[in-house]
């Protein structure tokens, strides 16, 4: 059975697509294990044994590792200049604010990891952002060149691997974050539109969605 507009494919269903015209969107599930789980609680309650303080910084690498660290923005390059005074340019990194009552919430009751990593699992698409949106002229090919392109990545240097230019796009940014692919999947629909047409539904697509991915 071939895919038709407003579908989701999984990461193995790829080859479904159409060969037509259309935009996509992709996203992934936040998967994170139950081993991985039972851990980061055990590690709280020995951290809390020895100071609030060690439980908070440990509760804080805990939702850096697998919640916040896969969806950090990569530096943005900024440049300050005022009338008659010094310019400063440089690197700008972004640093995920973390609630702190979500913290002292975890550090006192860890067990709530489960509740947030079953819901996280469900959340997306209907309450994350793309992680990246695209239009294609055969969404099919565009598609699989995604796919292949990741799977090369990986092969080449294994996961998270710090020299991945992740700036050279989608397939960049998946691989050098450690994704898992099996966990991706993306939404397409079959737009018939000319090449300017197309560069501007991309073009505002990205602006009003801000896919974390995403460069246009």
């Amino acid at each position: 059975m071939k895919a038709t507009a407003g579908t989701a494919l999984s990461w193995s269903e790829l080859d479904q697509a159409p060969e037509e015209p259309g935009v996509y969107a992709w996203y992934s599930r936040l998967v994170i294990s139950k081993a991985d789980i039972d851990l980061a609680i055990k590690q709280i309650i020995l951290a809390r044994e020895k100071s609030i303080y060690d439980a908070r910084v440990t509760v804080e690498m805990i939702l850096d590792k697998f919640v916040f660290g896969p969806y950090q923005e990569t530096p943005y390059q900024v440049s300050l200049r005022g009338q008659l005074k010094p310019k400063f340019i440089g690197e700008v990194l972004h640093e995920p604010s973390k609630s702190d009552t979500l913290i002292d919430r975890l550090i006192h009751e860890p067990e709530r990891l489960r509740v947030i990593a079953d819901v996280l699992r469900k959340a997306a698409p209907w309450f994350t952002a793309p992680l990246y949106i695209g239009m294609a002229k055969n969404l099919r090919s565009r598609l699989l060149q995604h796919r292949k392109k990741i799977v090369n990545l990986r092969d080449k240097y294994g996961g998270g691997s710090k020299d991945i230019n992740a700036e050279a796009g989608f397939a960049n940014q998946v691989a050098a974050r450690n994704f898992d692919p099996t966990n991706l999947f993306v939404h397409i629909e079959v737009i018939d539109v000319i090449a300017s047409e197309h560069n501007d539904l991309e073009n505002i697509l990205n602006r009003i969605n801000y896919p974390i991915f995403g460069r246009n």
